[in-house]
Parts: C-alpha cells; sequence; structure tokens
C-alpha cells in the first residue's frame, strides 16, 4: 500500500469537523439490518454477522447473553459513543476556529501595519489600513467568543469522558459474555442492570 501524502497528516485534513454538526442524542436505526451493521462495525458480536450467518440457536447461551446485552447495555453504549463523537467534533470545529482566526488575525494586522500612516502624512492608501484595521478586531473578536464557547461548553472534557464511560461498557459487554466476575452468578443479569445504572450515574454526577 502506498504511503499517504504528507498533507493529509495536516491539521485541516486529518481533524475536519463537520460544520452541520453531529447530533449529540443517539436515534436507533429504524432498518434492523442497519442497526446489526452497527454493532458488528462497533466491534460487538451481531446476530447477522455471526460466524458468516450461521444459527445461533446452535449456541443457546451465547444467544441469550446477546439478548440481554442488547436489551441492558448496548442503547446505552450507543448513547455515551453518540455523546462522545458529538463534543469530539465540537471540540475540532472550535479548534478551526482558533487556528484559522490566529492566523487571518495576524495576516490582516501585518497589512494593517504595512499601510499604516504617521501622524500628518497624506496618501491615497489609508483606506486599506483601516479595513484591515477593522478586520483584525472583527476576526479577534469572532475567536474570543469561540474561546469563550470553548471554555464553558468544555467539548474536550465531555468528548474523553463519554468515551471513557463507553469503553467502560464495553469492557462489561465482554466480561458479560465471557462469564467473568461478577458475571458468573445466576443473578449475572440483574447484576449487568446495576452496573449499567451506575455508570448511566456517573454520567449525571459530572455533569
Amino acid at each position: 500500500m502506498a504511503p499517504r501524502p504528507w498533507y493529509e497528516n495536516l491539521f485541516f485534513l486529518k481533524r475536519r469537523p463537520r460544520l452541520r454538526g453531529i447530533p449529540v442524542e443517539w436515534d436507533r436505526p429504524t432498518d434492523p439490518e442497519n442497526y446489526e451493521k452497527l454493532v458488528h462495525d462497533e466491534g460487538f458480536i451481531s446476530v447477522k454477522y455471526w460466524d458468516g450467518g450461521a444459527d445461533l440457536s446452535q449456541y443457546p447461551v451465547i444467544a441469550h447473553d446477546i439478548k440481554d446485552l442488547n436489551e441492558y447495555l448496548l442503547p446505552t453504549f450507543f448513547q455515551f459513543s453518540q455523546q462522545s463523537k458529538h463534543y469530539q467534533n465540537r471540540y475540532y470545529l472550535y479548534q478551526w476556529v482558533f487556528v484559522i482566526g490566529a492566523f487571518l488575525t495576524t495576516v490582516f494586522g501585518a497589512v494593517a501595519t504595512l499601510y499604516y500612516d504617521p501622524p500628518g502624512a497624506t496618501t491615497t492608501v489609508n483606506g486599506i489600513q483601516q479595513t484591515m484595521s477593522y478586520l483584525t478586531a472583527l476576526i479577534g473578536a469572532i475567536t474570543a467568543f469561540f474561546t469563550a464557547l470553548s471554555n464553558r461548553g468544555e467539548p474536550h472534557k465531555r468528548w474523553g469522558k463519554n468515551r471513557r464511560l463507553a469503553e467502560e461498557l464495553r469492557m462489561h459487554y465482554f466480561s458479560y459474555l465471557s462469564h467473568l466476575p461478577p458475571y458468573d452468578t445466576p443473578e449475572r443479569v440483574q447484576k449487568l442492570r446495576e452496573n449499567v445504572i451506575d455508570i448511566r450515574v456517573k454520567e449525571q454526577e459530572n455533569g
């Protein structure tokens, strides 16, 4: 495979945000096939993609475990994962604004300085200096506004928190399938529900 061009690693290409944003709430696909593909793409066990389409009825214990996980764990996982993607995209968008704003402020400020007229001088290009000064102030204000939004919304912190909780649920998913502690008792379904609720409480307590 040919190496990736150097420019693909630049910030503007590697961390491009979706300008229209990503919804914060997860909507389960109405098409069962799309849902199974989503489960499979996230690295979980999908009934449709299980062993090339083998009948899970041959493995009743696994089939029952997957049913429990689809009902009690995966909806919460996808919710946290969706929120993580939402805040990740918002963080990248703010970073774009910071970088572009700093670049344009520097450029317009340099041009304004270049065309600066000393007191008493009479030139025909003073309008350029004024225009560049206005643009510098405007872009600086916009950048400061997005900086305030970023500091208030803490998208980077929320991105990391939701991703951490999602991956914690992923750990419980495979522990449940493997019947590892604490899911090695007859009350394992109840324990699964309690742990999922505890993780949701963590999310609410931390804001």
